[in-house]
C-alpha cells in the first residue's frame, strides 16, 4: 500500500517497545529502513536482529534523550549511516502521574526536558537536513492528554504534549514552502506494557466508544500514512487515533 517508502530512512525514538516498536514494525513491513532507537545498547540490538533477522534495514541506535547534546547526536549519526534522512518520528517520552499538589519544579522540568526539548532538538535537527533536501517528512507522537486536562498523567505530562501539538503546527508552517511536512499523532489508550496493569474495572471506566485499546500497529498505521505519499497535502495536522476516547469524554 505504501511502495513509496520503499528504500527510504526513517529515524524512530523510543522504539525498543510500545508504540515506537509497532511504528518501526509497520514501516519495515512497508519496506523502509529504520533507525531504531533506544537507552539500552543490548535491547535495541535484540530488537533489531528480532525484527530484522538479515541486518539489512535496521539501524541500531543507542542514546539517554535527557542528556545535553544527545538528541541532536541521534539524528546525525543515523544520517551519518544512511546518508539520507526521508523521515523522522518522535516517539520517545513518558511521564508519571502525579497530583497536581505534588508536582515540583523538578519534575516538571524533568517531564518537558525529555518530551519537549528533546523534540523541539531532533525537529530542529532534521529540519535542517531536510532543508538542503528540500523533502521530508516528521510525526510527531502527542497523546489525547495534550488536548485537555492531564486526567491520567497529570498537569506536567499534558502541558509537555501539548507545547509539542503547538510546535509541530509552527514548524509545518515555516517548513511547507521548502516541501517538508509535519504532523502529529494523538493516541488515546494503547495496549502496552504500561496499560498493561490497568484493572479491568478502570478499562471499562473509560467509556471507549470502540470498547477496547488500540494495538500498537493501529498508531504504526496512522504514523506510516502520514510518512507516505498518500498524505502529500497534509502537514500541520494531529490524527487523533483513539477509538472515539476525546469524542466521548470532550
Amino acid at each position: 500500500m505504501y511502495d513509496d517508502l520503499k528504500n527510504k530512512n526513517i529515524l524512530v525514538t523510543g522504539s525498543t517497545r510500545g508504540i515506537g516498536r509497532g511504528i518501526a514494525e509497520t514501516l519495515l513491513a512497508a519496506g523502509a529502513t529504520v533507525g531504531i532507537h533506544g537507552r539500552d545498547p543490548q535491547q535495541v540490538d535484540q530488537l533489531c536482529q528480532e525484527i530484522d533477522p538479515d541486518r539489512k534495514r535496521t539501524i541500531p541506535l543507542s542514546a539517554d534523550l535527557g542528556q545535553d547534546g544527545a538528541p541532536t547526536s541521534l539524528v546525525t549519526d543515523f544520517v551519518a549511516k544512511t546518508k539520507k534522512l526521508d523521515g523522522v518520528v518522535n516517539n520517545a517520552g513518558g511521564g508519571k502521574a502525579i497530583a497536581f499538589r505534588g508536582l515540583t519544579n523538578q519534575k516538571w522540568h524533568n517531564t518537558f526536558k525529555i518530551n519537549l526539548d528533546a523534540a523541539m532538538q531532533i525537529c530542529q535537527t532534521a529540519y535542517n537536513i531536510m532543508r538542503k533536501q528540500r523533502s521530508g517528512c516528521i510525526v510527531n507522537i502527542t497523546s489525547m492528554a495534550a488536548h485537555g486536562p492531564g486526567k491520567w498523567m497529570g498537569a506536567d505530562y499534558a502541558a509537555s504534549k501539548a507545547a509539542l501539538v503547538s510546535l509541530t503546527k509552527s514548524l509545518a508552517f515555516e517548513a511547507a514552502r521548502l516541501g517538508i511536512r509535519v504532523n502529529a499523532v494523538s493516541p488515546g489508550m494503547v495496549e502496552t506494557d504500561m496499560t498493561a496493569i490497568l484493572p479491568e474495572k478502570m478499562r471499562n471506566d473509560l467509556n471507549i466508544p470502540m470498547q477496547r485499546f488500540a494495538t500498537p500497529a493501529e498508531i504504526g498505521n496512522a504514523t506510516t500514512f502520514l510518512l507516505s505519499e498518500t498524505s502529500n497535502y497534509i502537514t500541520g495536522q494531529v490524527l487523533h487515533v483513539d477509538g472515539g476516547l476525546w469524542m466521548g469524554n470532550s
